[in-house]
């Protein structure tokens, strides 16, 4: 007699955590909100198989000279390497300004690639056919005692074998030099010297 399972039930465990495919369903530019971001893209990506989305975030300031023209910034190679994978031939100008390849302006960067680059979502379906993959993990809190946050690398590529062992290289890579920090199954809990009782300083 076969096993009776509901639609969608499964057997196998899923990780939502390391490579996974995925889809962008929105884009949006909060550059505005910091005074320090020239460019602050926000992707919202949805896991195969996950209702739960995960954001990655291009950010970072300009480079520029005296009378404010850029110059360069890493912020830009990041955006740039985002734009090449999914397609994206926009980019800015010398004064800092979105355009199109041709030199058409573009007046909001976000509205233009959500209407390009992006998936419908009904925010409820399980995220299926990733055109993309990302890496996902527990980023390690900047501030000890704080909570992790489930997030993903601003760097993806398309859904191929190959690019999902470049990807790995990657990853690799970054962990070594510690551009990508991941949370510790322990938390780090933040201590006031002034708090600890002379014996414990005793022992320290």
């Amino acid at each position: 007699m076969a096993l009776f399972k509901p639609n969608g039930a499964t057997t196998t465990g899923t990780s939502f955590k390391g490579i996974c495919e995925c889809n962008i369903i929105n884009i949006e530019d909060k550059s505005d909100l910091f005074d320090w971001s020239d460019i602050y893209l926000q992707v919202t990506l949805l896991q195969n198989g996950s209702k739960y989305t995960r954001n990655a975030n291009i950010v970072g300031g300009f480079e520029k000279d005296a009378n404010g023209k850029i110059t360069g910034g890493s912020v830009l190679k990041r955006m740039y390497a985002f734009f090449n994978t999914i397609g994206c031939k926009a980019g800015v100008n010398i004064n800092g300004g979105w355009e199109e390849d041709n030199g058409d302006a573009i007046d909001n960067i976000a509205t233009y690639l959500n209407k390009r680059f992006t998936v419908e979502w009904d925010g409820e379906s399980p995220g299926t056919d990733g055109k993309y993959i990302g890496y996902f993990y527990k980023e390690q809190p900047k501030k000890p005692g704080k909570n992790p946050y489930n997030v993903a690398h601003y760097k993806l590529y398309t859904n191929t074998e190959d690019n999902k062992t470049k990807l790995q290289g990657d990853i690799d890579w970054m962990k070594s030099k510690g551009y990508l920090k991941e949370a510790t199954e322990t938390p780090v809990v933040e201590i006031d010297i002034d708090d600890l009782k002379p014996s414990v300083l005793d022992n320290l």
